[in-house]
């Protein structure tokens, strides 16, 4: 169970409630901490017993002490994926109960989809329900008293119900309702499906049915799906897209109808005036000798326009990949291992260039060879028992943007979308301390307009200013990403680039007369793919609802980058997606038999 929402909701109130439950039943139970160590979670050597008995004894992690128990964990989104993926293994048969606040960072939807029950809470908002908890809190004891012979009533009865849960039978149209109501909501996990079941079956035992019906599913439906619907985001916004403009329409109409007869005349004699002014005026013109005719054979210069910026959204998280690089440098995107003296601890190992040594790694080499070595009181430790620490820190990036300002990005004002995501990308570069730089390509070649900096003002006032027109020289925008990215680490070897890529991929200008642009662009791709230190990130601006060409995805297969349109690189925010999916649930839009 997933008990989520942000700060000040009663998430580690609810958690502590439960914990004092436990305590008071003498129900075994394991806490994780947040600064736990990998050795604690699987276990490890015992030194005090290593070091009494002279060979090595190892002691159970909290995850084997756990087994057939409850794991407590506060901020479980703070926690590395390596420990997650050894929380959530199979092999430990436990029951988690987390806390979660969005605000303070994501969960992996690997590990979400693994999570059975999501519970959202939100804060107080009439005064009588601020004044109630006041109190509460002012007598905890005194209630905690009170009610304790409730408390033993209570673990009576979820006896009763965990003992009948077994016996609770459903009709065989209870899976095919399960499954329709997952497909509806654009659940397509299993997981999704077998939890909706097993709490169907416990809601039911907890209603002393011997049966699991449809309302039993409906009921608890919306604590196994909302933390697991997708792209609901978007269909709410259609939604709302679609109401504004009725609403408009209404409102115009509503003026149209309101307008005294005599004000609705007037309005008309005015437009046909004007129409009569605007075909005299024509007639004029036509009269007259056209000197422009003698320039109609020369090309027309392209109309290049300068659009807005779009919204801002948070992007979602791009996770790449480690390597083994040890390096000085600092930042807040991506591990790496750091020889400096500040940086997390991850292992012991046998040589480090800082010298750091690892006392605890030294003293359990060398213990169980304390009873052969004629150990009295002290230590004797050796000069190959020795263990330092290696380290990691995050660092940051040099964050090159490509950009397509091409003509074709201005059909629909796709360009002002396609500003909005540069805008929030150079936003998560801000918080991220990366250095950026900005390489547009347009009509028939590409400049640099921004060279690395770590001024993301100075990258905002070029991003504003970004012409469109003209054709698309996708492979001069790749060949100039490709001499900066080279420059670059010639001057600062240690660090990574990340190269981000925006177009809609119609390339129709080479570099070479006689080239073939795609076939161009496939071979700068495949250069820039043989860099060990970059990694791509490919943005689609091409528009889904329009005639597609997803050039995008092969280029995307040429540079092995990461792909994303412009409406995916938005974070899919738990907190977003679970409000917006309590709305279509007060709708009735999770409900099949509704629908």
């Amino acid at each position: 169970v997933l008990l989520t929402g942000r700060r000040g909701v009663g998430k580690s109130f609810l958690l502590k409630l439960f914990k004092k439950y436990l305590k008071l039943f003498n129900l075994p139970y394991v806490e994780i901490p947040l600064n736990v160590t990998e050795e604690n979670l699987v276990g490890g050597i015992d030194i005090e017993k290593t070091l009494e008995k002279g060979y090595r004894i190892y002691q159970r992690g909290l995850l084997n002490k756990a087994k057939d128990t409850y794991v407590l964990i506060e901020e479980i989104n703070l926690f590395p994926i390596e420990y997650l993926s050894l929380i959530f293994q199979k092999s430990y048969n436990y029951t988690i109960i987390a806390t979660f606040n969005p605000e303070e960072g994501s969960i992996s939807p690997h590990f979400l989809d693994k999570i059975g029950m999501c519970v959202f809470l939100e804060k107080l908002k009439d005064k009588e329900a601020y004044f109630e908890l006041f109190k509460f809190w002012e007598k905890e004891k005194d209630i905690e008293n009170s009610y304790l012979e409730n408390y033993f009533n209570l673990e009576k009865y979820i006896n009763i119900i965990k003992s009948w849960r077994v016996n609770i039978g459903y009709d065989d149209y209870i899976w095919d309702y399960i499954v329709e109501m997952c497909v509806k909501n654009r659940v397509f996990t299993h997981r999704a499906e077998i939890f909706l079941f097993f709490a169907s079956r416990a809601y039911a035992a907890l209603k002393g049915d011997s049966v699991i019906k449809s309302d039993y599913v409906n009921i608890v439906a919306p604590l196994v799906l909302l933390h697991r619907i997708k792209n609901i985001e978007e269909k709410l916004k259609q939604e709302e897209e679609k109401k504004e403009d009725q609403e408009e329409f209404q409102k115009n109409k509503e003026q149209t109808q309101n307008q005294p007869q005599t004000q609705q005349k007037k309005n008309f004699q005015e437009k046909q005036e004007k129409l009569f002014s605007q075909k005299e005026e024509k007639q004029r013109k036509n009269e007259e000798p056209d000197l422009s005719n003698i320039q109609i054979f020369l090309p027309s210069a392209p109309k290049e326009e300068v659009f807005g910026l779009g919204e801002v959204f948070k992007p979602k998280r791009i996770l790449l990949k480690k390597d083994r690089i040890v390096r000085s440098s600092s930042g807040r995107r991506t591990k790496s291992k750091t020889y400096l003296k500040s940086g997390r601890f991850v292992r012991s190992v046998i040589f480090s260039k800082d010298k750091d040594i690892d006392i605890f790694g030294t003293i359990k080499t060398s213990a169980p060879f304390q009873k052969l070595r004629g150990r009295k009181d002290k230590l004797i430790i050796y000069k190959e028992d020795i263990r330092y620490k290696e380290k990691e820190r995050k660092i940051s990036h040099l964050v090159v943007f490509v950009v397509d300002g091409s003509g074709s990005m201005a059909a629909q004002k796709r360009m002002i979308a396609t500003k909005g995501a540069i805008l929030s990308l150079l936003m998560d570069c801000y918080q991220k301390r990366d250095k950026v730089a900005m390489i547009l390509f347009r009509k028939s070649k590409a400049e640099v307009i921004l060279p690395p900096t770590s001024s993301v003002e100075l990258a905002y006032k070029k991003l504003k200013d970004l012409p469109t027109g003209g054709n698309t020289p996708l492979s001069a925008g790749l060949f100039e990403a490709y001499k900066l990215i080279k420059k670059y680490h010639l001057k600062t070897p240690e660090d990574r680039i990340l190269l981000v890529l925006v177009t809609d991929g119609k390339a129709n200008i080479p570099i070479q007369k006689a080239g073939d642009p795609l076939e161009e662009s496939r071979n700068i791709c495949y250069e820039l793919k043989n860099l060990p230190y970059v990694d791509t990130v490919v943005v689609d601006t091409e528009i889904k609802n329009f005639l597609r060409m997803d050039l995008t995805k092969d280029i995307a297969k040429w540079l092995s980058a990461l792909y994303f349109s412009l409406e995916e690189i938005k974070s899919e925010n738990l907190l977003n997606i679970i409000n917006i999916s309590k709305n279509l649930l007060y709708r009735g839009e999770l409900k099949t038999n509704t629908n």
